[in-house]
């Protein structure tokens, strides 16, 4: 998983033809749909680098 879109792992169901209701929470604070330490870090690692100041997911 390199990219906010991509599926943080097999258990990932999120898809063009099956999108999660969920997405934007489950990439900001996910995995929702299974429990995962390891794809939590990965979401993590991803919204860290990506995050333009350390409290925009506050505002």
């Amino acid at each position: 998983m390199k990219r906010f879109i991509d599926p943080c792992c097999p258990e990932c169901f999120n898809s063009k033809d099956n999108p999660c209701t969920q997405f934007i929470e489950c990439c900001l604070s996910g995995p929702l749909c299974h429990e995962n330490p390891a794809c939590k870090e990965k979401r993590e690692a991803i919204v860290q680098r990506l995050a333009h100041s350390p409290a925009y997911r506050d505002s």
